[in-house]
């Protein structure tokens, strides 16, 4: 269930006090509510493994599995992994409880500039979540927003909130109502980041935004991506006895073959999940 993670670098810098660079704070100051790009995202079936691994014995090694996956993953989203921070203020805030991660990009003009934040961020969290084993839900929206060490609120986290737990269904982060409004007004700006599913719900292209986010220099990152077909595939075998389940991976596996068909340049039919393998188990009554 564990990948390596991507275009991650640790630097020396001691870390910054949160509140102090949370760009909704401000000292001496009420909370105010500030229009935002808004993600919400939670863990799928997090409450099944948590109750599987309480009653088969192995809750020591899922609490070390999704310590090290979310502390990894949600140092690299607050940007501690990556470039040194610049200015007083950082960009953005992000509040992780349990299972969940919200994160807000306050807007300064028309959303465009957090938006291409948002859907790099949730990209590649979402990513290396999943070659950890840990796949994704969740919703992005456009909205109030105020958030600090102690609470989170406003309409923008509502509506992402409602999109992840009614909207989104599958391992997908969707863009809620608002979002999509300002995507759709600007679609030549997001061709490569998006993808518009079978249902008409526009989510994160977060295998185009993480594989091959440096191709030209470096060529796709095809480790990762045999990582991501292992956790699928290892997923699928897993619940292949409860459709319900079962389906939201096969959602991923038909997902991670459809960005691979779109390059054939790079990627061929070991790259791809086989479609044996996307088939429910079945058999007759009188076989064991």
């Amino acid at each position: 269930m564990t990948g390596s993670a991507i275009l991650l670098k640790e630097d020396a810098r001691p870390p910054d006090m949160d509140q102090n660079r949370n760009p909704y704070v401000k000292e001496g100051e009420r909370p105010l509510l500030r229009m935002s790009v808004v993600a919400y995202m939670d863990i799928l079936g997090y409450r099944q493994m948590a109750k599987e691994a309480s009653l088969d014995g192995t809750e020591a090694e899922l609490l070390l599995q999704l310590h090290s996956a979310l502390d990894y993953n949600q140092k690299f989203v607050k940007g501690d992994l990556v470039l040194p921070k610049l200015g007083l203020k950082d960009s953005h805030a992000v509040k992780a409880f349990t299972d969940n991660i919200v994160i807000g990009w306050p807007i300064h003009k028309d959303a465009v500039t957090e938006l291409f934040s948002a859907f790099r961020d949730v990209s590649f969290f979402q990513f290396n979540m999943a070659m950890a084993g840990f796949f994704i839900r969740g919703g992005l929206s456009i909205g109030d927003l105020y958030m600090d060490d102690v609470t989170v609120f406003g309409g923008g986290f509502n509506e992402a909130y409602y999109a992840e737990s009614s909207l989104a269904r599958d391992p997908r982060v969707i863009l809620a109502p608002s979002a999509e409004k300002t995507v759709c007004a600007h679609m030549q700006y997001y061709d490569e980041e998006l993808c518009r599913d079978s249902d008409g719900k526009i989510f994160v292209d977060y295998l185009d935004n993480t594989i091959l986010i440096a191709e030209h220099e470096n060529g796709p990152f095809y480790e990762e991506l045999m990582s991501h077909k292992q956790a699928v595939e290892h997923a699928l075998a897993k619940y292949n006895g409860d459709p319900v389940k079962w389906s939201k991976y096969a959602w991923v596996a038909n997902y991670h073959n459809y960005f691979c068909e779109r390059y054939p340049q790079y990627f061929g039919d070991g790259h791809m999940i086989e479609e044996r393998k996307l088939r429910m188990e079945l058999r007759r009554i009188t076989e064991a």
